[in-house]
């Protein structure tokens, strides 16, 4: 699964929110699997810290995420956190809104495709699942 990388990222940069739709060109029906399903992204963004979702804030919630954004809030991606290293992530992400709520966060990740049914139409999206504790970072050179 974690063989393979989306073209943009080959070299191992990370590559924007926008680019990422622009290259996998999510305007799919539901059902059908978006080419870049399944493989590894390095994106970068901004944290959207009022769409912050952790079991210490919402114990109640059934799932753990966060929303990044490209710079001018047009374009969002969900990265959701289902690993032991949860407590970590969500640690150094508010860690960093103490210090520079606006700083560019750098994520890798895995992309993986949902239906999002809506006003009896459909269509195909994707969100990106962390691979590990380090997977997110505000430094561009974290491998």
């Amino acid at each position: 699964m974690m063989d393979t990388m989306i073209a943009p990222c080959a070299s191992g940069d990370y590559i924007s929110i926008d680019s990422l739709y622009e290259y996998c060109k999510t305007v799919e029906n539901c059902g059908k699997k978006i080419a870049c399903e399944d493989q590894s992204v390095l994106i970068m963004g901004y944290i959207d810290y009022g769409n912050v979702f952790d079991k210490t804030n919402y114990p109640s919630l059934p799932y753990q995420k966060f929303l990044m954004t490209n710079s001018d809030r047009s374009q969002s991606i969900e990265v959701w956190v289902d690993c032991e290293c949860s407590e970590a992530v969500f640690d150094r992400l508010f860690r960093q809104q103490t210090l520079d709520s606006g700083q560019v966060a750098y994520v890798r990740g895995t992309l993986a495709g949902f239906d999002m049914p809506v006003m009896g139409h459909c269509h195909r999206g994707f969100k990106i699942n962390l691979i590990d504790g380090n997977s997110l970072s505000f430094n561009a050179d974290c491998n």
